[in-house]
């Protein structure tokens, strides 16, 4: 491994002096041989070597051959660090490309990305299961991981239509205009980039050129809901739709009325109310969704049979369905994530961008 080594070095300082790009040819020749499992047929590798040990061979000849197993070892060690590295490296960029972060296992970490929510991807990272002990679970994991990124390559390259993957009853944002292209979100009522990717289709002025519906997941962990109470207002934003679509009359806007609360307004402490439901307690959060549904023009009864609605097995089936949805057609990483203009985007979309965005 040393010729390969050598090489790498050679090409690096080629790169800016002149005076190593004569040893160019030679490196390669006898690197090639050493990755095509052939010997060298050169003396690079010994000249290389020679003049590492001949200061050694001077000074204490006893130590000449320790120095030269210790050589080889460090060079194996190097190109063993160079192919991972490179591994690494293309294994990022390629998950950077199909789902817009270069960390599977934690989205959000990742400093190229957008900035998320990010959703559990499964299996735990590659070092993890060694420092458990699991090293085949370890490569295992890895590559199935690799070859799952690999399958969802087709799916970022095609034209994304965000129709296809809307709600049978669907609501939109100030409601469908005929003629207007549809734009989807998938959102997780507590997370924070979800309200700003709210906040800046106002700005843009999005939701005025997009018929724009949403899919709601509740982002779930092994611990259980990321957001404590997403999964409950998940429920009433659904049961919600249900209800609407059940009385065969226009859609009363109500669960766009509860998102545009909890994402752009505070509380009397002047507290957001994103925030506030994060913290509540499960009571306290339904308490204060029946509130606004009260102060969207539902009556007693109606709320009564809203709220039994969203804890039916009905609305437990819906939110099944649209889990399956994401991450198995859509296949997103990446909370929000925003179907629109043909494309799938991962994370947080800015102002400007939406603006831009036929």
């Amino acid at each position: 491994m040393l010729c390969v080594v050598a090489f790498v070095v050679v090409l690096v300082l080629s790169a800016v002096s002149a005076r190593y790009r004569r040893l160019l040819g030679r490196a390669w020749g006898c690197a090639w041989r050493k990755v095509t499992f052939r010997a060298c047929d050169t003396t690079f590798r010994d000249d290389v070597k020679s003049s590492l040990l001949a200061p050694l061979a001077v000074r204490a000849p006893r130590l000449v051959t320790p120095a030269s197993i210790a050589i080889e070892v460090t060079a194996w060690l190097m190109v063993l660090s160079l192919v991972v590295s490179l591994f690494i490296l293309g294994r990022s960029g390629l998950n950077l490309f199909v789902y817009g972060t270069c960390d599977k296992q934690d989205a959000q970490s990742c400093s190229l990305a957008a900035e998320m929510c990010s959703i559990d991807a499964g299996p735990i990272g590659f070092w993890e299961s060694i420092g458990q002990g699991d090293v085949v679970g370890a490569f295992g994991n890895e590559f199935a991981s690799l070859g799952e990124t690999f399958a969802a390559v087709p799916s970022r390259l095609r034209d994304w239509d965000a129709a296809d993957y809307a709600a049978a009853d669907a609501t939109y944002l100030g409601g469908y205009t005929s003629g207007l292209p549809t734009a989807l979100e998938i959102i997780d009522p507590g997370c924070r980039f979800c309200a700003q990717l709210f906040r800046n289709m106002r700005e843009g002025g999005f939701d005025r050129t997009h018929n724009v519906t949403y899919l709601v997941y509740p982002i779930v962990t092994d611990d259980g809901p990321r957001f404590a109470n997403s999964p409950l207002v998940a429920s009433y934003l659904t049961a919600i739709r249900a209800y609407d679509d059940a009385a065969g009359g226009p859609a009363s806007g109500a669960d766009w009325a509860i998102l545009e609360t909890l994402f752009t307004q505070q509380n009397a402490d002047g507290l957001d109310w994103q925030i506030w439901l994060n913290t509540a307690s499960a009571t306290e959060a339904r308490a204060q969704l029946h509130a606004w549904l009260g102060e969207a023009g539902y009556g007693p009864g109606q709320v009564a049979e809203i709220a039994a609605l969203a804890g039916s097995s009905e609305t437990a089936r819906t939110l099944a369905e649209t889990r399956a949805v994401v991450e198995e057609e859509i296949r997103t990483l990446a909370i929000p994530s925003l179907i629109a203009g043909g494309r799938l985007r991962s994370g947080l979309v800015d102002a400007d961008t939406l603006r831009g965005i036929d």
